[in-house]
């Protein structure tokens, strides 16, 4: 099958943490023995990259374009969302894009809605199905506000299937109007040759980490909505801990206890998180966080949030569930487990077991089926 995937959130090597999750399951598709091209579309305008410019994301089995666009804000000017203008030159990138390399496919694999909107757009002269990957729930209604609300329905009406994450998902486009038979739910996965256990003191001496202390690592953006201030607040008081701070944002992180922070390739990733003792994400919303699974892959006890989203994922054998915005919550659940070394042994072992659901292969698998099935 030759398959087009459309998303402006694909990892390069001067953001190589961007969008790895859609690179990942798109090297998946390529294995199972489809002729797989990205369009990335990149606004002229970048985004700030690190000081560490060019990374390498990984090996590309896919063939990749970038073209460039000029992206706009988006603002409500009389009824007209600006967003719609950087959404056109998208549209243009891809037609471009398509035209000049004389791209064949089969099916479009829009990632997120906002790509979809683009690919629906720019494909419809090649009648072909568009399949949508729906992520974060909270997303979908900020997309709505883009378009006016026959507009938003008929786009919906013009996607073929729908890969959703979550349960709270599925219920979000049924109530939207969307056939239950037109949506496959398939829970983010987890590569098992990438992320697995490894030796803890050799992983903590590669990256120059303390050998001696409890290590909780935090992996996500520095923003409020994924909680790394409450995570520095509840461990303030905590002793013989180090905080490694995985990602990039907007906050700014103040702790004695921090001894690792920056943004990092998606390949020490595995390593930083076997190099821990424990993960903590107070989340207050996701769609199917990607970071939990990686962490479960990797044998970590897990602290997390009491929402919809993340009980999917986690259960009591390997996590404790709290209320995100309880400072005292998060502390008391990481120190009872960190100060228990029989616990963080026995949830780390269940953490392993629960892991094996999240398997990307067979999630890759399923889409390609469900997609074969629908087109």
């Amino acid at each position: 099958m030759k398959i087009l995937v459309i998303s402006n959130n694909y990892p390069s090597e001067s953001s190589p943490s961007r969008g790895v999750f859609v690179y990942k399951l798109v090297q998946q598709f390529v294995k199972f023995g489809n002729e797989v091209h990205v369009i990335s579309p990149e606004g002229i305008i970048k985004r700030k990259s690190s000081k560490n410019i060019r990374k390498s994301y990984g090996q590309e089995l896919a063939t990749v374009y970038r073209p460039q666009y000029f992206s706009a804000s988006a603002k409500n000017i009389f009824g007209y969302n600006t967003y719609r203008i950087g959404e056109q030159g998208q549209v243009w990138a891809v037609q471009r894009t398509i035209k000049k390399y004389q791209l064949e496919f089969d099916v479009v694999y829009a990632h997120f809605l906002s790509n979809t909107f683009i690919a629906i757009q720019a494909t419809s002269k090649h009648d072909k199905p568009v399949f949508a990957a729906v992520g974060e729930y909270n997303n979908i209604d900020v997309r709505r506000a883009y378009y006016s609300k026959n507009y938003y329905s008929k786009m919906l009406t013009r996607v073929k299937g729908y890969v959703a994450v979550s349960p709270q998902i599925v219920d979000k486009l049924v109530s939207l109007g969307v056939p239950n038979n037109k949506i496959i739910m398939k829970p983010n996965g987890v590569d098992f040759s990438v992320f697995f256990k490894q030796d803890k003191n050799e992983m903590r001496k590669k990256h120059g980490l303390p050998l001696d202390k409890k290590l909780i690592i935090f992996v996500g953006r520095f923003v409020a909505t994924k909680g790394p201030l409450k995570l520095l607040e509840a461990t303030k008081d905590l002793e013989n801990i180090g905080l490694i701070m995985v990602g990039s944002g907007e906050q700014q992180l103040i702790s004695e206890h921090i001894v690792f922070e920056k943004k990092v390739a998606s390949n020490v990733v595995p390593e930083l998180l076997a190099a821990a003792d424990l993960f903590a994400l107070p989340t207050h919303h996701e769609g199917s966080s990607n970071a939990i699974v990686e962490a479960m892959a990797c044998g970590l006890p897990i602290v997390s949030s009491d929402i919809p989203e993340i009980k999917v994922q986690c259960n009591a054998s390997f996590s404790t569930l709290v209320d995100p915005l309880n400072v005292e919550q998060i502390k008391s659940a990481i120190s009872n487990i960190i100060s228990d070394a029989n616990k963080i042994e026995e949830m780390s072992q269940n953490a392993l077991e629960n892991a094996k659901k999240f398997d990307i292969t067979k999630r890759a698998k399923d889409i390609l089926n469900f997609i074969a099935s629908n087109k």
